[in-house]
């Protein structure tokens, strides 16, 4: 999958949740946006593309999010939306414990919590 189709299919899942929802808020027919990213947004029409990727704010120059990410960072993105509840938990408190560390605080308790989380 190409990256601009990645974005697009990411920023939809974070901002909408649902492809039908987002397209009810955009105005496109949901069988464009789903044919755009079963296919490849690179058969879309340009003004279909522009219009999608400024309401999902993409930057227009390189098809990346506006933050900045790479493609590790975009295949990372893609997983986590894939995980249920309990695998979003567990990343998010991985991340939160690894800040602490880098910033170096305390962190051992937050470690024996998520081992806990997990086991349950």
């Amino acid at each position: 999958m190409d990256l601009l189709t990645m974005a697009i299919k990411n920023e939809i899942r974070e901002q909408y949740k649902s492809v039908r929802k987002f397209s009810m808020a955009i105005g496109i027919p949901q069988s464009t946006i789903v044919s755009a990213l079963h296919n490849g947004i690179g058969g879309t029409s340009y003004d279909t593309v522009l219009k999608i990727c400024r309401k999902l704010s993409i930057n227009m120059y390189d098809y990346s999010p506006l933050y900045n990410t790479n493609y590790h960072g975009m295949s990372i993105m893609a997983a986590y939306s894939q995980l249920d509840e309990k695998g979003r938990y567990v990343i998010d408190t991985l991340l939160d414990i690894e800040l602490k560390r880098c910033k170096g605080t305390n962190y051992e308790e937050d470690i024996k919590k998520a081992v806990e989380a997990v086991k349950e």
